[in-house]
C-alpha cells in the first residue's frame, strides 16, 4: 500500500509540473579523492597524511544548475584560495571539475568554458549520451523521492608511478559504473556536469571517485531561468581537449620532476583527464 501511494505521488506530481513551463535552479557539493599511493622513505607518514587531506578538500566544491526543460548551465561556485590551495588547484583543471557547462537537449549539444593554467578554452561538443539501466531501488534527497539509474563510462586516466625513483606516465582507459539518483517530481533531463538522460533531474551521481549531491532546488513555473550561453576561450572539441590536458600534464612533470623521483621511492596517482 505504501509503495503504490508513493507512485501515485511520483506520477501526479510529474503530471503536473509536466503540463507547465519548468525553470529553476539546484545547488550541488562535491566531496571525493583522487587514487594514490606513496611509499617513500623521504615521505612521514604525517607528511603522507596531510598530501591526502589536502587533495580531499580541493575536491570540495559548490557548484549551481539553472535549467529549464531544453536547457541547463552548470557553474561552479568559486570561493575565495585559502594558502596551500593555489597548488591543488590544478586538480579541477586536468579533471574538468571546474568551469562552466552548457547543456542544450533540443540540439544535443554541450559548450564548456573551461581554464587549463591560465588559458581560457571553450569546448564544443555533442551531448555524451550513456546507456541508463533503470533500477527499481527508491530513497529521498530533501524532498524529493528518487530513483536509481546505472550506466558505464570509459574515463582517460594518466596514471604516474614511481618505481626505485624512476617516473613513469602511462594513459589509460578505465570503465566505471555511475550511479545515479534521479527524481521524476522534475521532469527534466538535466543534471550535474556531462550527466543527463534520465526521466528527471538528476539530484546526485558517483563516479567511483566523487560523489556529486544535490542540496537545495527551487521550482518555478512563472520566472525563466538564467541561462547564459559560454562564449570565451579558444574553441576545441573534447578530444582535442583531453590531447592538449595530456601534453601539459607531461611539461608539469618534466618541469617539477623530471625522469627521476626521490631515493628508492615507491608511489602512484592516477587523474581523470576532463572529467
Amino acid at each position: 500500500m505504501k509503495k503504490l501511494l508513493l507512485f501515485l505521488v511520483i506520477i501526479f506530481s510529474s503530471l503536473s509540473l509536466s503540463a507547465q513551463k519548468i525553470n529553476g535552479s539546484a545547488t550541488f557539493k562535491t566531496a571525493g579523492s583522487i587514487p594514490m599511493k606513496l611509499e617513500s622513505a623521504e615521505i612521514t607518514p604525517e607528511q603522507k597524511k596531510r598530501i591526502e587531506e589536502r587533495m580531499s578538500k580541493a575536491m570540495q566544491k559548490e557548484y549551481t544548475l539553472s535549467f529549464n526543460r531544453n536547457e541547463s548551465l552548470y557553474e561552479e561556485v568559486v570561493a575565495l584560495e585559502k594558502d596551500g590551495q593555489r597548488g591543488m588547484r590544478f586538480l579541477s583543471m586536468m579533471t574538468g571539475a571546474s568551469g562552466t557547462y552548457y547543456r542544450n537537449l533540443k540540439e544535443s549539444t554541450i559548450k564548456q568554458e573551461q581554464d587549463l593554467f591560465g588559458k581560457l578554452f571553450l569546448i564544443e561538443d555533442s551531448i555524451e549520451t550513456l546507456e541508463w539501466k533503470l533500477g527499481k531501488e527508491t530513497k529521498s534527497i530533501g524532498n524529493y523521492i528518487c530513483n536509481k539509474a546505472t550506466a558505464e563510462r570509459v574515463f582517460v586516466v594518466s596514471k604516474t608511478e614511481m618505481i626505485e625513483g624512476e617516473v613513469k606516465d602511462t594513459i589509460i582507459n578505465d570503465t566505471v559504473e555511475i550511479v545515479a539518483w534521479y527524481s521524476m517530481q522534475i521532469p527534466v533531463s538535466h543534471g550535474p556536469g556531462k550527466y543527463s538522460g534520465l526521466p528527471g533531474l538528476i539530484l546526485e551521481v558517483y563516479d567511483g571517485q566523487t560523489t556529486v549531491l544535490c542540496t537545495k532546488v527551487s521550482i518555478s513555473t512563472t520566472e525563466a531561468a538564467e541561462i547564459k550561453i559560454p562564449e570565451n576561450g579558444e574553441q576545441v572539441s573534447r578530444s582535442e581537449f583531453e590531447k592538449i590536458s595530456r601534453e601539459k600534464m607531461e611539461e608539469m612533470r618534466e618541469m617539477y620532476g623530471g625522469s627521476r623521483g626521490g631515493r628508492g621511492g615507491h608511489g602512484s596517482m592516477e587523474i581523470r583527464i576532463g572529467g
